[in-house]
């Protein structure tokens, strides 16, 4: 009776902490703006039945996943994601209201018009694929290879047409491999056919699982991968040339990389690299001798203030880092996940120059 009473006790508390935050950070900037434009209207059951449809939705793209719901879920949460970003301008507001009375009309069309700029800005940046050369100097490749890095592209979340928009990108950089470091999808039962572009690279693509896939159909993701051609690395090493590359599975647990890492051997005289989703592990990443460690999942916060609650789970939330002779690279991944949205950080495929 005890544990039941706790479970319940742990959901009502869940709960009420959501809602704290979903009315706090969503619904009131926009319920502000609304008013400040609107002051002598009624506003409360039509933003209540608009701030309900987003969880609907959700609820429904789990129940009939196909592309016309993942595509509802893309605009709804876009919008959330909006209002998020509404929710800075709207305290500065209070606060200078508070101390100095702003003209209430005026204030409401300068937020909103303010807010839509943004929007439209964080939009183009979160589909705007950027090209990031870095240099890791080893002093083991036997000749200069390039790792060409895609990580969290999060198709569901993002329009198949973005794999498409990457793989045309690295079809052009022509990297020696591509690494894809998890979270490549994030809604079940995406068709092989949103996936196929893969086929299309001539070079060996690896792929680790991130989290994404593993609140999904993971098996089911990595078997139409391999059926494109597509190197899974679950647990596992593979040898290419000089080069040891590692992927362990993506779990919560931050001792995975110790506790997965002692099963595979380190092979001498060759580079190894691990592929993990995340930034966890890099001392014990470093102790059993890897080389060059790749993450990503932070998506570098994806939209600000965001990053700075990123920040404090993932101190290394980007780029890169060096932990004893390893080095470790945190990528702010190449697409977004939830809205379409980035601000304050930006898409990436990570062209790595290894020496």
């Amino acid at each position: 009776m005890s544990s039941r009473v706790a479970r319940r006790a742990s959901w009502i508390l869940g709960g009420a902490a959501f809602f704290t935050v979903y009315v706090a950070l969503l619904v009131y900037p926009a319920a502000r703006i609304a008013h400040l434009l609107l002051p002598d209207v009624h506003l409360t059951t039509p933003l209540a039945m608009v701030f309900c449809a987003p969880i609907l939705i959700r609820i429904w793209v789990e129940l009939a996943p196909s592309r016309f719901t993942r595509a509802c879920s893309r605009y709804s949460l876009t919008f959330l994601g909006i209002c998020f970003m509404a929710w800075t301008p709207v305290i500065v507001f209070e606060v200078v209201n508070a101390i100095v009375p702003l003209p209430t009309a005026s204030a409401g069309r300068t937020l909103l018009v303010l807010v839509c700029a943004t929007a439209l800005y964080a939009c183009w940046n979160a589909l705007h694929i950027r090209i990031r050369s870095v240099e890791i100097l080893t002093g083991l490749a036997r000749s200069p290879t390039t790792i060409a890095q895609v990580s969290d592209l999060h198709i569901g979340s993002l329009h198949p047409r973005q794999l498409r928009r990457v793989v045309r990108r690295l079809q052009a950089a022509s990297p020696d491999y591509v690494v894809l470091t998890g979270d490549i999808v994030d809604f079940k039962e995406i068709p092989v056919a949103d996936l196929a572009p893969l086929a299309s690279l001539d070079m060996p693509v690896l792929f680790i699982i991130g989290n994404h896939e593993r609140y999904v159909d993971v098996d089911d993701i990595c078997a139409r991968l391999e059926n494109l051609g597509v190197e899974v690395l679950r647990n596992a090493s593979a040898v290419h040339g000089d080069i040891q590359f590692v992927g362990i599975d993506d779990a919560e647990s931050k001792a995975q990389v110790a506790k997965r890492l002692p099963e595979l051997a380190a092979l001498p005289e060759k580079l190894r690299i691990l592929l993990y989703h995340r930034p966890d592990g890099a001392e014990d990443a470093a102790a059993w001798g890897a080389h060059l460690m790749l993450c990503g999942h932070t998506h570098n916060g994806q939209i600000v203030p965001f990053n700075l609650l990123v920040r404090r789970y993932f101190p290394r939330i980007l780029g890169l880092h060096h932990i004893g002779t390893m080095q470790l690279y945190v990528s702010p991944g190449t697409g977004v996940w939830g809205p379409v949205l980035r601000l304050g950080s930006s898409s990436e495929i990570t062209l790595l120059e290894v020496r």
